[in-house]
């Protein structure tokens, strides 16, 4: 039977769930993505199309989680490999306002020249929109979204 057994990596998470509460906890991505070298990225994870979730809470609980009652989910992210190259993409520093809260960050626009606005990235399919705060994605639900702004660099 373990021959059906996906090898997954555990990553450290806190979530900010729809009803204000904030579990602290971890979630279990592929070990291989689909769609590039190495794991599962968190961006890959939580836009893949499964509704529920496995989490376990610090205290060593498990539960089922659906996406949808999730508005923002912060993860640790790795440094990259410094040995791989990765060609340059634009930057836009923003503040986003969901549910009550707010989250900022980076949001990195890898789309085609004439789509690098950042109301273009905002209106692509996926459900979550990746913000890179120091070491850590913040994943926010976008149809939750109420308000974006972007910071001017100084």
């Amino acid at each position: 039977m373990h021959d059906f057994k996906v090898p997954t990596v555990q990553v450290a998470t806190e979530l900010h769930c729809l009803d204000g509460g904030v579990l602290k906890g971890y979630v279990y991505m592929a070990a291989l993505s689909a769609v590039q070298a190495g794991p599962m990225l968190p961006t890959e994870w939580i836009n893949s199309p499964p509704l529920f979730f496995p989490f376990r809470r610090d205290n060593g609980e498990t539960l089922l989680v659906n996406k949808h009652q999730v508005l923002a989910m912060s993860v640790e992210v790795p440094a990259p490999d410094a040995d791989t190259w990765q060609a340059p993409t634009p930057v836009r520093h923003t503040v986003v306002e969901a549910g009550g809260k707010r989250f900022g960050g980076a949001v990195a626009i890898d789309m085609p020249e004439n789509q690098r606005r950042l109301v273009d990235y905002l209106n692509r399919p996926e459900a979550f929109l990746c913000l890179a705060s120091g070491g850590n994605q913040v994943l926010v639900r976008k149809e939750l979204i109420s308000r974006v702004f972007e910071i001017e660099e100084t």
